[in-house]
């Protein structure tokens, strides 16, 4: 069985990391490669992840704590790790077992399109991952990556720098980001009557 140090080193493309239940092997993690190959990992993602960002000589936590800060986004976000490995992640399986994952991560750099009525994303090799998220979170997922593409070219030395225009900032505001803002006008109204209410 390969090992995600030796599908690095041997510079396969990954197109995809996924949570996976399989018989007899339980939670496992697939790793689908450009070259068509297909490796299963008895391991946790998260631990995946971490395999992969040690190889990167990063640190997984500290990744994402500053893509938090750049996109002022709490959860979900990217993991840019090189200049062709671009994670973002997506819903892919409902889990079965309390603390097993239900995202899965694609590269951003091996996806060739995106059908958000069908939450189809097309990827190399004519590989084709299914997400459990609506098109709205898809679009906004995906448009946090373009983003962080865009910062990660600019402070890696890259060509292309990041342009305000075509940068899609105005995705669309899903469930859980309005949670917060309508916590805070109740707030705000229970704060207003009690004072109306003392005049």
């Amino acid at each position: 069985m390969k090992s995600i140090e030796s599908l690095l080193e041997n510079k396969e493309k990954i197109l995809c990391v996924l949570p996976l239940y399989e018989k007899d092997l339980g939670n496992v993690t697939q790793i689908i490669t450009a070259n068509g190959g297909e490796v299963l990992l008895p391991q946790s993602i998260e631990s995946v992840l971490k395999s992969i960002c040690s190889y990167y000589s990063l640190h997984l936590r500290l990744i994402r704590k500053k893509q938090q800060q750049l996109l002022n986004c709490r959860y979900y976000t990217p993991l840019p790790l090189s200049s062709s490995l671009l994670l973002f992640p997506i819903k892919t399986r409902t889990p079965k077992i309390k603390n097993d994952s239900s995202i899965g991560y694609i590269n951003y750099f091996a996806l060739k399109k995106m059908d958000y009525p069908q939450a189809a994303l097309h990827l190399e090799n004519n590989r084709i991952v299914y997400s459990l998220n609506n098109g709205d979170t898809l679009k906004k997922r995906y448009n946090q990556a373009v983003i962080c593409s865009k910062l990660y070219k600019e402070t890696h030395g890259g060509e292309e720098y990041l342009q305000e225009e075509k940068t899609p900032y105005f995705y669309p505001v899903t469930q859980r980001d309005i949670e917060p803002i309508l916590r805070e006008l109740a707030a705000i109204r229970g704060i207003l009557t009690g004072i109306l209410s003392s005049l």
